[in-house]
């Protein structure tokens, strides 16, 4: 049965996806120029993969987020091992190269049966890492016939995820089972997995990496134009329909703070012309943070890779994604920053995280423009309870670290 549904699923990725996603890509403005970046690599043409003496950790992730996330992890391995990192996304590929974390670094091949097996001749993993949600069907079916021992570290499957994946039990359950551990965030997290591999998978609840993280920011308030004393807001990966939640709390707050300092971050930079227009339409006038210029007090920031820095810099921030119901972004790294967090009811991807932040007193639930300036003007005029929440929010981090120190020691059990 496993053999005619990868049959069926290569099939379809050949007849409909890769069609689709390169007209995709030759109409999208954003990717166009990206249709023929690390072409090779996505054909498993490995280039200069070298030889090895040491065992070898091929570790997987989708994007940027996951590539940071598992930073601490390759730092505890200490280069006892040849650490293989793939990524989905150019942008996860890139930082990879810039941090040198790993030893080599690719772009994931299509998960074609016979790209994945090619891969695996050529990289000879001892054991794959999957970080989070990665499931390839290809990739599991090739990593069993090449008995490589196969873990899912930092495992997350959200509610929203979980029911795609539930619906499709009866196919994604051959494949899960080859999976031989899984490292969860949650209790949660643990459940789902163990339900889609049919309890053939062991599964650990260890907590989440990402509490791990070292988060030194390189950034000081005068980068940004900023003085000690400003008080700032940051909305953070803000989503569609958000922005003009933000624009109306940002003018009823500066009726009560008129300097106070805004940054407004939209997940997507694709949608920064349509930000823009709802910005004005709101009468704000705002810099690009681009121009670093920042000579108003409004910021939209029309660049990646900066929001922590920002994050660092600010006052209070807000999660995005989670007054309208697109499961929230991750509070933790404001939160790490001793900054108060503020965030809707849609906190789904995130939801330990949000319930231990809200425990230890450390982030606040927001419902609306009117909430989001009641609640950040009560902060604003309460330094004490402003500082309090801050380091609520440390403690809440805290808390949980040691899942990076269980991970590492896993990796170890099972590749020796």
């Amino acid at each position: 049965m496993t053999s005619i549904l990868l049959f069926i699923y290569n099939f379809l990725i050949i007849l409909f996806i890769i069609p689709a996603s390169l007209l995709f890509l030759i109409f999208s403005g954003k990717y166009r120029k990206e249709l023929f970046y690390g072409l090779d690599e996505r054909f498993a043409c490995l280039k200069n993969f070298p030889k090895q003496s040491k065992k070898v950790i091929w570790v997987h992730c989708s994007s940027l987020g996951e590539v940071r996330a598992v930073e601490p992890v390759l730092d505890a391995l200490n280069r006892e091992f040849f650490i293989v990192l793939t990524t989905v996304t150019k942008t996860g590929r890139d930082y990879a190269l810039k941090t040198q974390k790993a030893d080599f670094v690719s772009l994931l091949p299509i998960d074609l049966i016979y790209l994945m097996r090619k891969a695996f001749k050529i990289i000879k993993p001892d054991i794959l890492i999957l970080v989070e949600t990665e499931l390839w069907a290809s990739m599991l079916y090739a990593a069993n016939a090449a008995k490589v021992k196969v873990m899912t570290v930092n495992g997350r499957m959200s509610e929203k995820s979980f029911k795609v994946y539930k619906l499709m039990k009866f196919f994604w359950k051959h494949f899960v089972r080859y999976i031989d551990l899984v490292l969860a965030r949650s209790k949660d997290d643990a459940a789902r997995f163990s339900y889609l591999s049919g309890k053939n998978t062991e599964v650990y609840v260890t907590g989440n990496i990402k509490y791990d993280r070292d988060f030194m920011a390189d950034a000081s308030r005068p980068d940004f134009g900023l003085k000690d004393g400003d008080m700032v807001f940051t909305a953070g990966s803000t989503r569609e329909g958000e922005e003009e939640i933000i624009a109306a709390a940002y003018n009823k707050i500066r009726e009560k703070f008129p300097e106070i300092k805004f940054f407004l971050a939209p997940r997507h930079l694709t949608r920064i012309n349509k930000v823009k227009k709802i910005l004005s339409a709101n009468k704000i006038e705002f810099s690009l943070f681009s121009r670093k210029t920042y000579d108003k007090n409004f910021i939209l920031v029309d660049v990646f890779g900066r929001l922590q820095d920002i994050y660092s810099v600010s006052d209070i921030c807000y999660a995005g994604g989670s007054i309208v119901n697109k499961g929230g972004q991750n509070p933790i790294e404001p939160a790490a920053y001793g900054k108060p967090v503020l965030f809707g009811m849609y906190m789904g991807n995130f939801k330990a995280e949000a319930e231990i932040l809200l425990k230890f007193g450390g982030a606040i639930n927001v419902f609306d423009a009117d909430d989001i300036a009641e609640k950040t003007i009560k902060l604003l005029s309460n330094k004490k309870f402003l500082s309090e929440t801050g380091k609520n929010a440390v403690k809440a981090v805290n808390s949980q670290r040691g899942a990076v120190n269980l991970t590492a020691q896993k990796i170890r059990e099972y590749i020796r």
